[in-house]
């Protein structure tokens, strides 16, 4: 547990040596996937949903979304230049999941997320082994289309709320 916590504190603190450690330990996947499903947990608790089913679905999506988003970063990595396999760059991931924690306060989930993307950037530059531009895109060349995607979808399904009730 001490080796947990000093890998996590030197993650949060951008610490560049630590992601290569953690990509090359095999026994770290287990870790990033629970810091992963806790960090959702937890930011899941503020929700307006049942407790209980918000920490249980916040754990699963957490677990799904870091190995779904893991294969978009390794996917746009290696139009990048990227060098690590998949399995190398979903721990140091997990392990950016952190900040996510923080959602429990709604207002600081954004803070969560631009900390973690901040994260994930230096963890695809070490991993990977590109340089910053490289890194940059890796992570928010996906993030961007999702985001888009996201409100597109929002657009749609309001018009559609709209015009069904009016």
């Amino acid at each position: 547990m001490d080796q947990v916590i000093e890998r996590l504190t030197r993650v949060l603190k951008l610490d560049s040596t630590v992601f290569k450690e953690i990509a090359e330990d095999e026994r770290a996947t287990g870790t990033a996937v629970g810091i992963s499903a806790v960090a959702s947990a937890i930011s899941s608790i503020s929700s307006d949903t049942n407790l209980i089913a918000g920490i249980i679905f916040g754990a699963i999506f957490g677990v799904i979304g870091l190995f779904v988003w893991t294969g978009l970063l390794f996917f746009t990595g290696k139009m990048f230049g990227g060098q690590a396999p998949y399995s190398q760059l979903v721990r140091p991931i997990g392990f950016a999941a952190a900040p996510f924690a923080i959602g429990i306060l709604p207002i600081l989930g954004i803070v969560g997320l631009a900390y973690s993307l901040v994260i994930q950037i230096r963890a695809v530059r070490e991993v990977n082994e590109v340089g910053d531009g490289s890194a940059v895109a890796t992570v928010l060349l996906p993030f961007g289309v999702l985001f888009i995607i996201g409100i597109l979808l929002a657009v749609v399904l309001g018009l559609a709320l709209f015009a069904a009730f009016s």
